[in-house]
């Protein structure tokens, strides 16, 4: 139970980790296209390329940090609640 609940526990906190990364920049590009600067943005591709063209790649990254703090955690618990949940579950005829 203990090799189950770590590696689902870990490979919840991996998932988190890599969707945070992959993520991030279509969250920024969101964001800007709601904030209150939104109307010097032609498109979405024209405010990929602003940001692109005058901050750099990082600018797709800021904030990434904070929101690795909730949804590393947070997938974690999930991915190792389930596995445990489905583990305890097995042990009954009507779940197999």
């Amino acid at each position: 139970l203990v090799l189950i609940t770590s590696k689902g526990l870990f490979g919840g906190m991996s998932a988190g980790c890599f969707s945070t990364l992959g993520n991030n920049p279509f969250d920024v590009i969101k964001t800007r296209l709601q904030g209150t600067n939104a109307s010097k943005y032609a498109s979405t591709y024209d405010c990929f390329q602003q940001i692109l063209r005058n901050e750099g790649v990082s600018a797709f990254y800021v904030g990434v940090v904070p929101r690795m703090g909730r949804v590393v955690p947070g997938q974690g618990i999930i991915f190792m609640s389930f596995e445990t949940i489905q583990q305890a579950l097995e042990q009954f005829q009507f779940f197999q």
